[in-house]
């Protein structure tokens, strides 16, 4: 009932800003001023002295492959090029899924507001109703800044290179070699849209990176690039059958 009360609260929030689009951009420059925008400003120093301290490589977007890319956005935010860094259509979906099972996490969650969530590290699950919903806002708060500071590119770079992928592996260089032992730079077309399933629940799937939990995830990114038309049925079909994991250190 907690999660359902949060969620109906801020939803119907989100859905009264988002009716006035012309208002966010406008909005999120209002409030890139003060603390908050300072944070989101900072980041991509913090981060790049964050990955340095860890051996980690910073994988500007232009060396990003383009199946990761597009893999992350096909399977987490379909719309991410087009939306204002809320995805309405999705907060929709969550809202009435949530009134018929409030015991699950439905998702929506957009890359810029998974991005915001890293960058205020505001953890996921909250000890009361009102505590869920003021970090809900605060995220909302935090999404709109990021998504007036930063470019879809730039949004896109920081996030494959903030988010956890498992197997003690932050950002998209350090999960290439975590489960293939290669440069991102030399990972295969399976390798790479393996990768890009893997930040939805990257401590379960790097637990058994080859088990069934992760294939089935696998299998997921390849039909919904299918789906999205980002891949081929016959691309994707070949693609099951490759050995992902026939490399060894």
């Amino acid at each position: 009932m907690r999660l359902r009360l949060s969620v109906l609260l801020v939803g119907i929030g989100l859905l009264f800003v988002l009716y006035f689009g012309p208002l966010m951009s406008a909005l999120g420059g209002l409030l890139s001023y003060g603390q908050a925008g300072r944070a989101v400003q900072s980041y991509p120093a913090r981060l790049r002295k964050e990955l340095r301290g860890k051996g980690a490589r910073y994988v500007p977007y232009a060396e990003i492959p383009s199946c990761a890319r597009q893999g992350i956005a096909s399977v987490e935010d379909k719309r991410f090029f087009t939306n204002t860094g809320i995805d309405l259509l999705a907060i929709v979906r969550v809202i009435g899924m949530t009134v018929v099972n409030d015991h699950t996490d439905h998702g929506g969650s957009t890359i810029t507001q998974q991005l915001a969530r890293i960058i205020v590290n505001e953890p996921r699950n909250e000890p009361s109703a009102l505590a869920e919903v003021l970090g809900m806002m605060k995220i909302l708060r935090y999404t709109l800044i990021v998504n007036f500071e930063f470019t879809k590119p730039e949004i896109m770079e920081l996030y494959l290179n903030s988010v956890y992928f498992g197997k003690h592996a932050q950002g998209i260089a350090q999960a290439a070699k975590a489960y293939f032992y290669e440069d991102i730079e030399h990972l295969s077309l399976g390798q790479c849209l393996y990768l890009a399933g893997l930040p939805q629940a990257p401590s379960i799937f790097g637990r058994d990176a080859a088990g069934p939990g992760a294939m089935q995830r696998y299998r997921h990114v390849l039909s919904t690039m299918v789906r999205n038309h980002n891949l081929s049925g016959v691309t994707a079909e070949e693609l099951t059958r490759e050995g992902l994991f026939n490399s060894s250190p």
